[in-house]
């Protein structure tokens, strides 16, 4: 029996979406795409590992690396950069839904800590039973130890757990654990997934 649904955060339960965000900026698209390279690359991974612990430490880092783009990081990584990310409405309807449902519902999450005081202000964030961020654990998907963190915190059984997410190697660490993944492409798709999931479990 499926008693537990987790959610991944970024493109699954809000948007986040770099591109867009740099474009916003005006710069070339060359810029652009050079810019998403530097600061959403490995860097941006340590961000949300907490290895950087705040986007001011992210930012004097990458300046120093790349120093002929200073003034252009200074501007992207600037303290309103958390607008980035909105909410992914239907993805936190169905969320709700499976919630009145009786399931458990957690977050298993890549998050820096300005993303996840931005991203706590949405009411489905106060409704969930449990989650697990990596700037908390020092430890990203799908590194195992993230997920065995959510497993042993909330008492999580493995094949009783559907787990979310748009990565397609962080669905393949959940499956290697147990888990039952979904692969989030859009909301239709995983629903119609989790739904054919849970009948056959549930049914």
């Amino acid at each position: 029996m499926i008693k537990n649904v987790v959610f991944d955060l970024g493109r699954v339960m809000v948007e986040f979406d770099p591109v867009t965000y740099l474009r916003g900026f005006g710069y070339p698209e060359e810029l652009v795409q050079r810019l998403h390279e530097i600061v959403f690359g490995r860097d941006w991974y340590l961000h949300d590992r907490g290895d950087y612990r705040t986007i001011d430490d992210l930012r004097a880092a990458l300046v120093e690396k790349h120093p002929a783009y200073a003034a252009e990081l200074t501007a992207v990584l600037r303290g309103d950069w958390v607008k980035i990310h909105y909410l992914k409405t239907d993805t936190a309807a169905y969320m709700a839904e499976l919630k009145r449902r009786g399931y458990g519902i957690y977050i298993l999450s890549n998050l820096s800590v300005e993303s996840y005081e931005f991203i706590r202000q949405y009411d489905f964030f106060r409704t969930v039973d449990g989650g697990v961020f990596s700037y908390q654990e020092n430890s990203c998907k799908p590194e195992e130890k993230i997920y065995r963190a959510l497993l042993d915190r909330y008492g999580l059984v493995p094949d009783e757990t559907v787990f979310l997410d748009d990565n397609p190697d962080n669905i393949a660490e959940a499956d290697r654990l147990g888990i039952h993944g979904i692969l989030f492409t859009d909301i239709d798709s995983a629903k119609a997934a989790t739904e054919a999931l849970l009948a056959g479990y549930d049914g």
